[in-house]
């Protein structure tokens, strides 16, 4: 196996929340009873699954038919994230699994919000989804902190592109208020702020084919987004 490659295998690994909840058929709802802990990941994979489902349907045609799986994770300051399956990368059909933090709902996220934050993790999925095996192995440099920002920014600017920009301005300004003061500046610096979505949205809705140049050279601060005003 190439060096590259045990590099991808070790990073993805440690980058994995996995919950101990399982796998669950592609964007499928799980009917068991449980504890109120296990209830309530059960749940947010619930609520997650029908968000997902509505905007593959309404805005990622190319998702259809994918092998999307939801899972559950635990932390104190992200709530979502999205990967491929790394044993699927190596031997068979590629998978995409979404993860869900349940304090998203417990500490009640706006519901436009949520939907537009799964739709930048989806943005990931598209992402995985339209390169090839080899092309994947460029994602070892999530360990640089510029290709982490331009990376989310750029499914920040997907999401936006599809109309979920409100909706992010939503997240932010709850995601905001709901992480440690100790992870802020890294949100700021990975995530566009709401004051940097309006500039986008005001820029774009002159000149739409921002968007499409954006989507290809990232804008990583609010001055290099009003350079193309």
């Amino acid at each position: 196996m190439p060096q590259a490659s045990f590099i991808l295998v070790a990073f993805i690994a440690l980058q994995s929340p996995w919950s101990g909840l399982g796998v669950l058929n592609a964007l499928a709802l799980p009917r068991t009873s449980a504890p109120a802990r296990q209830s309530t990941k059960v749940d947010a994979i619930n609520r997650t699954g029908v968000f997902a489902r509505k905007i593959i349907a309404a805005s990622y045609p190319q998702l259809k038919g994918s092998d999307i799986r939801i899972e559950s994770f635990a932390s104190q300051s992200d709530y979502f994230k999205a990967r491929f399956g790394y044993p699927q990368y190596f031997f068979t059909r590629m998978r995409y699994l979404l993860f869900v933090n349940p304090r998203v709902f417990e500490l009640h996220a706006p519901e436009a919000g949520v939907r537009a934050i799964i739709a930048h993790e989806l943005a990931h999925a598209l992402y995985f989804k339209l390169r090839n095996r080899v092309q994947l192995l460029g994602l070892v440099r999530l360990t640089s902190k510029r290709f982490t920002a331009e990376f989310e920014r750029w499914a920040d600017l997907k999401a936006i592109s599809l109309g979920y920009g409100e909706g992010l301005k939503e997240y932010r300004r709850w995601l905001y208020k709901n992480v440690p003061a100790s992870r802020l500046a890294e949100k700021r610096r990975d995530y566009f702020s709401p004051e940097e979505i309006d500039a986008i949205e005001r820029a774009s809705s002159r000149r739409p084919e921002l968007l499409d140049y954006w989507l290809i050279h990232v804008p990583l601060s609010l001055e290099q987004i009003q350079a193309k005003h």
